[in-house]
């Protein structure tokens, strides 16, 4: 048989996800070294240990779950049936910044497995059990933001300065260069907060904005951003990540991500991962969730120009369309003020994208699925709504992702529909227009 192309393997892993009776769900957790390669690794195979010396440890079960947030946005525990003790949290064994990087998988129709990575995380909170004939370790997971907001690392130790117009993504970049050991920059990739090149968008590369009458790159910081000591690394990245209205968290693969809102407010426009419907065998059901009191249609966003003035926008919700507008049920208003805002333009990205998400928070669905494991947060599903009149089909924005560790079990995804985003408005504070 010809060996399969990674286009035909990933088109073969879609047509056995499809049909989950005849699918076998793979686990895997490989064991990091400080450059990132694999030092060993475990399934859940219970008939023999993969790659550990002498162990016999499996995956016994365990949860991994995703959520679109800015930070920490990736979870997991995770159950080892630990046989001979190999994995015990032990000085020798697993320890205080271990990382492991969490994998799911299906056989292929060659016979051969075919892993999705899912994570890079670190070990937390140990747990062993003992009972007559069973030996256990249950270890809690969190993202690589673990090593930036004080969760396991990243207490600024003084007073943290980032000056104005020094590049935002060499400030970025710059924090994750910075040693474990020392808290001084380094070259050394096992000692650096994070060794692993980060995605960084170039949307903002030619973007400018004005700054007392010159033009100035986006990408460039226009003020000095001062964390005081106490404060964290993670809070340094969030700051400067404020200032470009963008996304920022650790990917699939471990990377660090900063991607831009700005122009990811139309979300219909992204391909559709993954369509659900009544009769595919990957579909289970869904469950839908209105939360009012969590609704606002009404933004306004303040901050502090280079020159001390004061700089807002306001971002309303006066779609007619939207079934929560202004016109429909009063005005919601949510305000926030940082003197990290810079420029009317900054804080109408700003409340353009919070008032995208404080719109789509008033309902959702929860799907309830087979295992599949290529979906992503801020993607797209489809499902086909036989239930309504004329069976629309509606395209759903992924909020989060739970998906076990075990080979069986349904996962659930929770979704926004696009079809909530609303027109909005946008306007500065002296009530013109802002493009």
């Amino acid at each position: 048989m010809a060996l399969l192309t990674p286009q035909d393997r990933y088109l073969d892993y879609l047509r056995i996800v499809s049909d989950p009776d005849r699918m076998i769900s793979l686990t895997k957790l490989e064991f990091l070294n400080a450059d990132d390669t694999v030092a060993y690794a475990i399934d859940g195979n219970y008939k023999r240990g993969y790659g550990y010396p002498d162990s016999r440890a499996f995956i016994q079960s365990g949860t991994l779950n995703i959520s679109l947030n800015n930070g920490q946005r990736r979870t997991a525990s995770v159950r080892f049936e630990n046989l001979d003790n190999a994995f015990d949290y032990d000085l020798n064994r697993l320890w205080l910044g271990r990382r492991v990087r969490l994998s799911k998988g299906v056989i292929l129709s060659d016979g051969t497995p075919y892993y999705i990575p899912l994570g890079v995380f670190y070990l937390n909170s140990p747990k062993t059990g003992w009972k007559p004939n069973s030996r256990t370790a249950e270890y809690q997971l969190v993202d690589k933001w673990a090593y930036l907001d004080g969760t396991l690392f990243g207490n600024l130790e003084n007073t943290y300065e980032v000056r104005s117009r020094t590049n935002i993504f060499s400030a970025m970049q710059g924090i994750l260069n910075l040693s474990i050991y020392t808290h001084k920059v380094t070259d050394r990739y096992e000692e650096k907060i994070d060794g692993v090149t980060p995605v960084f968008t170039d949307y903002y590369n030619e973007q400018e904005v004005i700054i007392n009458g010159q033009a100035v790159k986006m990408n460039l910081l226009p003020k000095t951003v001062t964390t005081e000591m106490g404060g964290t690394y993670g809070q340094v990245l969030l700051d400067l990540n404020a200032i470009l209205a963008g996304w920022i968290g650790y990917d699939s693969t471990g990377a660090l991500r900063v991607d831009p809102s700005d122009d990811d407010l139309d979300d219909n426009k992204k391909p559709v991962m993954w369509n659900f419907t009544k009769n595919s065998k990957t579909f289970f059901g869904l469950d839908e969730t209105a939360n009012p009191a969590q609704v606002y249609n009404d933004v306004i966003i303040w901050g502090e120009s280079v020159d001390g003035a004061v700089v807002g926008a306001r971002a309303i919700n006066n779609d007619p369309t939207s079934d929560t507008s202004v016109g429909r049920i009063g005005m919601k208003t949510f305000v926030e003020s940082s003197d990290i805002n810079y420029t009317n333009k900054q804080c109408a990205a700003l409340a353009k994208w919070y008032l995208k998400r404080k719109t789509v928070l008033q309902k959702s669905v929860m799907v309830s699925c087979s295992q599949m494991f290529h979906l992503r947060e801020n993607n797209l599903i489809s499902i086909l709504r036989s239930d309504k009149p004329n069976s629309p089909l509606e395209k759903h924005l992924i909020q989060g992702i739970s998906i076990p560790l075990s080979q069986k079990g349904a996962m659930q995804i929770t979704a926004t529909s696009v079809n909530d985003f609303p027109d909005v408005t946008v306007k500065d504070i002296d009530g013109a227009p802002v493009a």
